[in-house]
């Protein structure tokens, strides 16, 4: 090659050229030959996205303040073509160009960690200005939202603008889409028969973080009318986003690195692979290698679970909604609707979900989608449609760890599965910083659960056996590490209450909802196999109220939990206990199997004498306010972390 050749630099695409004079500084303007149709043609040029952001972001913020006037011409062209009323494709491709362009630079200079808010809008409006023109800008927002051809680029604009930096309650641009609110032309779209699933997964995103937009500080529009929207073609179209896109393809991530799918070849094959594989085994894949595999799981369109936990809790004719299309599912003979109904759908997700919660961020979408499952059990509609007899189904539970729970192959109750993914929970998120507050709420998805068997008369024909063991082990994990937990004093009292509220219930009713003896025998096995750890808890509440009586350490505690809460449980076990005593003197044994120790309990129940407890069927509902307040500041926080890092991705893709 000559040395005139090498030293020639490379050829630049005409747009970054242009973009990389606007950020050196040059006056553009004065340096073409045309200005007046300057614009017109920057704007027609295929906008290099990734060529814009690399150049925002390698300008210092030093440089980005001297740049303010080329800054400030680039961002008032950009509203000025999005103020056109598009009549022809030319018209529109400079449109959507600007809107891209405005959505790319807004962000990078959010993400400046040394640009202030006050300088960014320096920038880019001057602030005696800035009131006039956001304000106008979100009206023009609106206006290209209502357009088909536009659509997709404001509502991105639009998410951009929200995010900022990603603290969405700490941008002060919100204020003007509180001034002047879009959610009726959300819903429109939502509700288009014809908008795309992509535009109402974006719809609904913007939607959620307006609504969550300091929403316990200030009068929210947004959140109160996510919460009265009775549109219910638009809330159709949301239940049909998550039932049929975003539940299916999270959970399809962790089958497309572990299929789990059960089949009894596979079963089979399985079961001897895992005796005869050698550990090095390049063919077997370790536990250390899938979790290192999922760590990066759920993918960040995850952040969706808070909008769909907003709509239901808020919003109970979402709910209505909600059950109206399970019940179509049901009900679809000839198989018309694609996918499975909704509520097998987010079961099915949540075992995935739940079963790979180890880091941080997972934990978070897992507690937040924990609680949703609460707030639905809660809804009398729902545990009713539940509990129908045409409602069983087949749900795809996870399988991807050891010691899965039984494959079960026709259908159940949705009860079975809703316990099964509870459950999971429970088995799979133990760590030695217990997360209490969580654990509640997976205790009270199973009181809720009995509670609405037990009303309904339903004995449920389900692994008990597992719940139980399930149970005793969280109780045996609580024990074995109550010198950690007991610094969270407050927060372990109502753990605990909730734990004693489960077994009360299922000691003092069990015999309504267990479909046999067996049942309610392996309970009473288990609870008396844990007879130490009931003693234990038992002198730690006993304690923690002398403490207290006296004064001397310990916020407020819970007032529901006393010894009373453990007298069902100590009878039980002084009882049974003494019977095995008797019988091992009687018969000279010294240990007891398993068998022997079930035949005793059978045989021992005539004398058994148990107090009667109150208000076991009593309950306050779930309430997000105040106990729920800081996570779902949290939670905003990863889910637009998250929904940024999305479209970031996208916008690579489409860059290619």
């Amino acid at each position: 090659m000559a040395p005139s050749q090498r030293d020639k630099p490379p050829l630049k695409e005409k747009f970054v050229e242009i973009t990389e004079s606007l950020f050196h500084g040059v006056d553009v303007l004065a340096i073409v030959n045309d200005p007046s149709t300057f614009w017109d043609e920057y704007f027609m040029l295929p906008v290099n996205l990734l060529a814009l952001q690399q150049t925002i972001q390698s300008t210092s913020e030093d440089r980005l303040i001297h740049l303010g006037r080329n800054l400030g011409l680039l961002f008032g062209v950009c509203r000025e073509y999005m103020q056109v009323k598009a009549t022809t494709m030319t018209e529109q491709t400079r449109q959507n160009h600007a809107m891209t362009i405005l959505a790319i630079l807004i962000r990078e200079l959010c993400m400046k960690k040394r640009l202030s808010h006050f300088n960014i809008i320096q920038l880019l409006t001057g602030i005696d200005k800035a009131d006039s023109v956001f304000a106008a800008l979100v009206q023009t927002i609106q206006g290209r939202i209502l357009d088909v051809g536009s659509r997709a680029e404001a509502l991105r604009l639009a998410i951009v603008l929200v995010a900022g930096n990603d603290n969405v309650n700490q941008n002060n641009l919100n204020g003007y889409f509180m001034q002047h609110d879009l959610s009726e032309a959300l819903i429109e779209v939502i509700a288009g028969p014809r908008t795309p699933l992509e535009q109402v997964q974006d719809a609904v995103m913007l939607w959620s973080l307006l609504a969550n937009y300091n929403k316990y500080e200030l009068r929210n529009p947004y959140a109160a009318r996510l919460g009265k929207c009775k549109n219910t073609a638009a809330l159709e179209r949301i239940v049909i986003l998550f039932a049929d896109k975003l539940f299916p393809e999270l959970q399809s991530d962790y089958v497309h690195i572990k299929d789990d799918s059960q089949s009894t070849t596979k079963s089979m094959v399985s079961y001897m692979t895992s005796w005869f594989s050698s550990p090095s085994s390049p063919s077997a894949k370790t536990d250390v290698d899938f979790r290192q595999a999922t760590a990066h799981l759920p993918a960040s369109s995850a952040a969706l679970l808070l909008a769909f936990y907003d709509f239901c809790n808020d919003n109970t004719h979402f709910i209505t909604v909600f059950l109206r299309v399970c019940s179509q599912h049901q009900t679809d003979i000839d198989h018309t609707r694609e996918g499975a109904a909704p509520l097998v759908s987010l079961l099915s997700f949540a075992s995935y979900l739940f079963m790979h919660s180890r880091h941080e961020r997972a934990f978070i979408y897992t507690r937040i989608t924990l609680i949703t499952l609460l707030r639905l059990l809660e809804d009398q509609s729902l545990m009713n449609y539940m509990a129908k007899e045409d409602t069983t189904s087949v749900v795809r539970l996870c399988r991807q760890h050891p010691t899965p729970l039984p494959y079960i192959k026709k259908p159940r109750s949705l009860f079975c599965a809703y316990l099964d993914v509870v459950l999971l929970f429970i088995r799979h998120c133990m760590r030695k910083r217990l997360d209490l507050v969580s654990y509640r709420v997976a205790l009270t998805c199973v009181h809720r659960s009995l509670l609405g068997l037990k009303t309904r008369n339903i004995r449920l024909e389900y692994h008990w056996n597992q719940l139980w063991s399930g149970l005793i082990s969280l109780l045996h994990f609580t024990v074995h590490h109550m010198e950690e937990l007991k610094e969270r004093d407050e927060e372990l009292n109502l753990f605990v209450s909730s734990l004693m509220d489960v077994f009360n219930l299922c000691v003092t009713f069990g015999e309504t909802f267990l479909p046999d003896t067996d049942s309610y025998d392996s309970l009473f096995y288990d609870i008396i196999r844990a007879t130490e750890d009931w003693d234990t808890l038992a002198n730690y509440v006993g304690r923690t109220r002398i403490i207290k009586s006296n004064g001397s350490r310990g916020p407020e505690r819970s007032p529901t939990l006393s010894q009373s809460n453990f007298a069902t449980i100590r009878a039980i076990c002084d009882h049974f206990n003494s019977a095995l005593e008797e019988w091992q003197t009687d018969k000279s044994v010294k240990h007891l199997t398993p068998d022997k120790v079930m035949s005793v309990i059978k045989n021992n129940y005539e004398n058994l004498e148990l107090v009667p407890l109150r208000n076991l069927e009593q309950y306050i509902p779930y309430v997000e306010l105040p106990i729920e307040m800081g996570f779902f500041r949290q939670v905003l926080r990863t889910a637009t972390m998250d929904y940024m890092n999305k479209l970031h991705q996208e916008t690579h893709v489409v860059a290619r």
